[in-house]
């Protein structure tokens, strides 16, 4: 008989679904095994030969042993089917139900020093010295105490109101960059 022709088993669901989806595990071993050595459903003789031939042994690889190196076998049903059960699912619900936490937003803190000095040098298009606001100073600047570090008297000058405004009287030329601070140095590196 023709095993095409065989009549089918009815459906019983997971039997049925064992047929269609194959262990990858056995898959795999079988592509493995070299050409000379069967699988053990392949070296059984058809029913109507058994009673007049001998019984020959023949030699199968054993199955490799599952997961090996470390890889998870939860995409393979059969598997995952052994070990987990309605109840052992419901019992890792309710513990994470139990660890379950709401967590009300909050503002985001804001980092350190809140002037970005290369962002404001990439927006300011004229050049240090050209005057684009207005100053209404004696002449007198303040530009003494940030000799060392021009970037502090920039940032200094931004925080205070600047460039609009020039509250510390850090730029007395109206170009918008306090004292010696130079915005050509972040925008070499835009151009760099």
């Amino acid at each position: 008989m023709v095993a095409g022709c065989t009549p089918s088993a009815p459906n019983d669901g997971a039997k049925y679904f064992d047929d269609i989806t194959p262990d990858p595990v056995e898959l795999e071993n079988r592509n493995q095994r070299p050409p000379s050595v069967q699988s053990p459903e392949t070296v059984r003789p058809p029913a109507e030969t058994v009673a007049t031939t001998q019984t020959t042994s023949v030699a199968v690889e054993p199955a490799a042993p599952t997961n090996s190196g470390g890889i998870s076998d939860s995409q393979d049903f059969s598997r995952v089917k052994e070990r987990e059960t309605i109840e052992t699912d419901a019992a890792k619900l309710a513990a994470l139900k139990a660890n379950y936490k709401v967590v009300d937003p909050k503002a985001v803190p804001r980092r350190g020093n809140s002037v970005n000095l290369a962002a404001y040098a990439l927006q300011q298009k004229n050049a240090v010295g050209e005057r684009v606001y207005r100053r209404f100073s004696v002449g007198i600047s303040n530009c003494a105490k940030y000799r060392k570090n021009p970037d502090d008297a920039q940032r200094a000058f931004l925080k205070a109101g600047g460039p609009a405004t020039d509250k510390l009287n850090l730029d007395p030329d109206g170009d918008g960059f306090a004292c010696t601070w130079n915005p050509d140095t972040y925008r070499r590196l835009l151009q760099g």
